[in-house]
């Protein structure tokens, strides 16, 4: 293996700088280089010079940018574990640069390192739009001294789409120094990812800019994977290329690709009609994809990537052998080639998409397509893309067509909004969403939302809806308060959020308002409280718009809760959730009432920098949980689900990898009372039989790493998951567990090679 990786280094033709990138600043270019020290304190956004001493050095030459920082600090302080690429919400102590190449506020990137050499990086538009999946190819590298830390950074030219220039090139920029040992954050400019106005309010600067040059990647790809329980097997071969023009145009293509994955999705037990949303974690994907990004946060994606590679359409009755075609059905698609293209021209972005999946015995390859146009000038957005789909074996073609704004008036107020209109089989309706947010002071801030998705409206072929058929209007305004360091608040945050939901035909869903307070502390933990009042309401989801009974009455509720999260002590950390909800009894059968208390514990060991690891147990008691069974029939259960996690993270030196990763859940549903609502909504006893059940799903991956060169990986992985149904069983959590671990659905081991040249 030694003999192996060491012939692949010497084949990959990755760059090789100048400038040794080590954490030790010893090189003449840095003496000669431009120093900052102003730093400010931007979290908690008081904007008060720094009392922590930091200084940043920047330079440029023919290879990129370099980023030096110095952190005068005492070790004893430091937070230096290591964590896996863009893990955001760990407490170690970090760098970061944030940089907007051609100053026009159109796109941002963040380069943060964090102490023990652990990397994050994102894409940043629209002000404080952050994009998390983008990996960049950067380096960097920390080193620890008697009385400081050092941060290194190398950013190449090549890095992003920017607007050729030669001479001077006017940037924004902002350097970044998050404490670990009190939670502070330090800035260059004085603002944080939470402003609306982030990346606007980055701070000029001249920096030397070179000519341009054209930079082609090419990324080919081994795979073999088999699983040991369906005796399938799989040896693929491909490539995606990266085509930079130095420009302003970039190209991207993959042939035969994988799509396969190395990194597993939550174990997640859904019975509600709202698809559950999972994230995209392959690479091609991620690369240069932002452009395509228009989301309403959880709830919708006009261009949803997970569609595309998903599970094959069927159309199994019509087939010659229907037994055959059921049986052979695949859980996702093959893809023939995928293609990307990119163009910047000062303010104006173009891009075009397309992709096809291969033909399979029983089904026909889908083919998606999207265009797309955005102008940004002097703070306003307006954008514009349509998507199509094409689904040959249901004879079914989907357009959608987006308009999208964005207007940052000033410091105070920003309005923004997003049109559809979709034209999806013989179905065609509208959606809009429009929000306004406004903050008068620093400390301070209101916001107000308005969400139309129409009773037919579906983007689903190539995008993401949680729901149509909904209507709301609601904010959130908020005032936070700030202490000195005399006090144990570092600051308390207060805010409420209410409003009111319905269908489009004015069924009323809820009305509701939910104070909350969050207490964070000078040590870095945090204490929060909430509550929450729901009004009496229909849910109009869960018959799945049966046309005699759409929607059931559902009483009013009210919840309250608290959380806890601890800072770091010397070697673990502890976070702790609690939340009770209650609701009116039903007199139309035996309810005790609607009744669910939900409670989190996690518990994080870091007994070395190189090892991690993390168990987390939650459990959700409910009485009263109604299940759809089929049309208007429903049955109400007394559940329990309890979920295990478990997280272990070692490293080797920067190269090595080993990460484990384990998920069961146990759900036991007991004390069924059949239901069936009527024309008006009301619950009702009904006359079918119904059981209690249980479900089980377990899933645990081990995943060894090894980064031959940035961007070139190698990866072991071992996967195995589980599933049960149970009807009349009366088993327990652990038995349960054991059940769907023991009858696993698959038994994977796969190899794959990534490498960059």
């Amino acid at each position: 293996m030694k003999n192996l990786l060491f012939i692949l280094n010497i084949l990959i033709s990755f760059e090789v700088y100048s400038m040794k990138i080590d954490g030790v600043l010893d090189e003449a270019e840095w003496n000669e280089a431009d120093s900052i020290s102003e730093f400010y304190i931007v979290s908690p956004y008081t904007l008060e010079p720094a009392k922590n001493k930091t200084e940043v050095k920047i330079f440029t030459n023919e290879e990129g940018v370099y980023v030096g920082f110095i952190n005068p600090q005492k070790p004893s302080t430091m937070g230096s574990y290591k964590h896996v690429r863009d893990e955001w919400n760990t407490k170690t102590d970090r760098n970061a640069f944030i940089v907007d190449f051609d100053g026009d506020g159109n796109t941002a990137y963040t380069f943060m390192l964090s102490l023990g050499d652990s990397m994050l990086d994102s894409t940043i538009r629209n002000g404080n739009d952050q994009s998390y999946d983008w990996n960049g190819d950067w380096i960097g590298a920390t080193k620890i001294n008697s009385d400081n830390w050092v941060s290194e950074i190398f950013i190449p030219w090549s890095i992003g789409n920017m607007i050729p220039i030669t001479g001077k090139r006017k940037i924004k920029f902002g350097a970044f120094r998050y404490l670990a040992f009190n939670g502070e954050l330090n800035g260059t400019a004085k603002t944080n990812a939470e402003r609306d106005k982030y990346m606007y309010q980055l701070d000029e600067y001249e920096i030397d800019s070179f000519p341009a040059k054209s930079n082609i990647n090419y990324f080919p790809y081994i795979v073999a994977a088999q699983d040991s329980v369906t005796n399938n097997e799989i040896n693929k071969v491909g490539v995606e290329i990266f085509y930079n023009t130095g420009t302003g145009k970039q190209i991207n293509a993959t042939i035969n690709p994988d799509f396969g994955q190395v990194e597993s999705d939550d174990v997640v037990v859904n019975f509600s009609a709202e698809e559950t949303l999972y994230g995209e974690k392959r690479a091609f994907f991620n690369e240069n994809q932002t452009l395509f990004d228009i989301s309403d946060r959880e709830r919708l994606k006009v261009m949803h990537t997970r569609r595309i590679g998903s599970s094959p359409s069927y159309n199994c009755s019509e087939s010659n052998n229907e037994e055959l075609c059921n049986n052979s059905k695949q859980n996702y698609s093959d893809l023939d080639y995928a293609l990307r293209y990119t163009q910047k021209e000062g303010g104006t972005e173009y891009g075009f998409f397309t992709a096809n999946e291969q033909d399979e015995d029983f089904s026909i390859g889908r083919s998606y397509y999207a265009a797309r146009i955005k102008k940004e000038n002097n703070n306003k957005t307006l954008g514009y893309m349509v998507t199509y789909t094409d689904d040959p074996i249901l004879d079914r073609t989907a357009i959608v067509n987006t308009l999208d704004y964005d207007n940052i008036v000033d410091e105070k107020l920003r309005i923004s909004s997003i049109l559809l209109h979709a034209d999806a089989g013989d179905k065609s309706s509208l959606g809009l969403k429009s929000s306004f947010r406004y903050k008068p002071t620093k400390d301070e801030s209101h916001s107000i939302g308005f969400h139309y998705y129409g009773d037919d409206l579906d983007i689903n072929d190539m995008g993401y809806l949680q729901k149509n058929d909904w209507v709301s209007i609601g904010g959130r305004s908020s005032i936070d308060k700030y202490y000195d360091e005399s006090s144990k608040f570092k600051n308390i945050e207060y805010s409420v959020r209410y409003g009111h939901q319905a269908d489009t035909k004015g069924n009323s869903i809820e009305n509701f308002i939910n104070p909350k307070i969050e207490f964070r502390l000078w040590d870095t933990s945090s204490i929060n409280f909430w509550t929450a009042i729901k009004s009496s309401g229909k849910n109009t989801t869960i018959t799945r718009k049966y046309v005699d009974s759409p929607y059931i009455k559902r009483p009013a509720r009210y919840n309250m809760g608290a959380s806890f999260d601890s800072k770091n002590y010397s070697n673990y950390a502890i976070g702790l959730k609690i939340n009770f909800e209650r609701g009116n009894r039903n007199k139309s059968w035996d309810s005790k009432g609607y009744e669910k208390n939900w409670m989190e514990a996690a518990y994080y060991f870091f007994p070395k920098d190189f090892l991690t690891m993390k168990i987390g147990l939650s459990l959700r008691d409910q009485n009263d949980w109604i299940r759809w069974i089929n049309t208007n029939n429903l049955t109400a259960y007394d559940a329990v689900e309890k979920f295990l996690t478990f997280n272990l993270n070692y490293f080797k030196g920067n190269k090595h990898e080993l990460r484990l990763k384990g998920q069961f859940v146990a759900l036991e549903a007991s004390n069924p009372t059949s239901l069936m609502s009527n024309e008006q909504g009301y619950l009702l006893l009904g006359d079918q039989e119904v059981s209690s059940f249980n479900v089980g799903e377990a899933a645990f991956q081990i995943r060894y790493k090894y980064e031959i060169a940035p961007l070139s990986d190698l990866y072991v992985v071992y996967n195995q998951g589980g599933s049960i149904y149970e009807e009349d069983i009366n088993s327990d959590s652990a038995s349960i567990i054991q059940d769907s671990w023991k009858t696993p659905s698959g038994k994977i081991f796969a190899i794959k090679l990534r490498l960059r040249f």
